[in-house]
């Protein structure tokens, strides 16, 4: 009877993420109204609106990628078959797109990543590695480009107020230690033992993937939201992406469903120096369909077409 129950766990979880990501979808499109975004896009020259798209565009590539360094890594220790580009690509980009709806980034990704991986035959130990090491790329590419900016130019972010420039070079110091001691560490020895327990590392030339892979999913999303804004003096690109980072670092780390209200309220603060709150408010939520929304939405499709398409396969095909 166990045996049997076993059976249906897999697709059970399938069908749950799936539920989870409908429901997500549609809580996150009741909140936004069509009039509204037809109204910020109206806004938007159609130049800015292009350049967003193509941003857009190599934002996708580099979600696709998230998982590879993981996949590499796994394979070193784990035996299984070759997933592919195509399989990597679409259980990377699922995770991360639909997390974003889901909540609970850390958790509903790993869901998606266990889900998929374990039906292309994946043992385990291999699916742990790659949620460990796709789960610290954005750790790892916040904390050096966060980082960077405290150090050197800690003026550049408005939303700390009138906090003293040494205090926040000490933090940016701090920060950039993160990835650097991760990439000394794992070009230094193949594994740490922390709290008690041996983790594994993958070694400098995937440790330094990981944090340029961040980085430039990072620089990417910020490029989106930077040319969706009207052009406006003094607003440039460095600006922007400091405001990005402190509003999605601090949306992401509170768990809800694509950082929203935490996300929004960070970025109006450090834009209304800089532009009337109703441009700005228009710019968010039109970053916001289209960085969050429009891929979250196809990220549901290629992951329910998905399902439907191992649901009509006999045991075994799909691997």
């Amino acid at each position: 009877m166990g045996r049997k129950a076993l059976r249906y766990l897999p697709p059970a979880l399938g069908l749950l993420v799936l539920a989870g990501a409908a429901l997500g979808l549609r809580g996150a499109l009741k909140k936004l109204s069509l009039g509204d975004i037809l109204a910020a896009l109206e806004a938007t020259p159609r130049e800015h609106v292009f350049h967003a798209v193509v941003m857009l565009g190599c934002s996708c590539c580099i979600m696709c990628a998230y998982d590879l360094p993981g996949v590499i890594f796994a394979r070193r220790v784990e035996k299984f078959p070759q997933l592919g580009l195509r399989r990597v690509g679409l259980a990377s980009f699922c995770a991360y797109t639909l997390s974003h709806v889901l909540g609970a980034p850390a958790l509903s990704a790993a869901a998606i990543r266990v889900r998929l991986y374990a039906q292309w035959g994946v043992p385990a130990a291999g699916i742990t590695r790659i949620i460990a090491l796709s789960g610290t790329n954005f750790t790892l590419g916040l904390a050096a480009m966060l980082g960077l900016f405290l150090l050197l130019r800690p003026g550049v972010l408005p939303v700390f107020g009138n906090i003293a420039p040494v205090p926040l070079r000490l933090v940016g110091l701090a920060l950039m230690g993160v990835p650097v001691a991760y990439v000394l560490a794992a070009r230094a020895r193949d594994s740490v033992r922390l709290l008690g327990r041996e983790i594994s590392l993958p070694g400098e030339r995937l440790a330094t993937a990981q944090v340029l892979l961040a980085c430039a999913d990072i620089a990417t999303a910020s490029a989106i939201l930077y040319a969706v804004l009207p052009a406006t003096p003094g607003l440039s690109f460095p600006l922007v992406l400091s405001l990005y980072l402190a509003a999605f670092a601090s949306g992401a780390y509170s768990g809800l469903p694509g950082g929203v209200g935490v996300f929004d309220s960070l970025l109006l603060l450090g834009l209304s120096a800089y532009l009337p709150a109703a441009d700005a408010l228009g710019a968010i939520l039109l970053f916001r369909v289209m960085y969050f929304l429009a891929p979250a939405c196809l990220g549901g499709l290629c992951y329910a077409a998905h399902e439907l398409w191992a649901h009509t396969q006999a045991p075994g095909e799909t691997k």
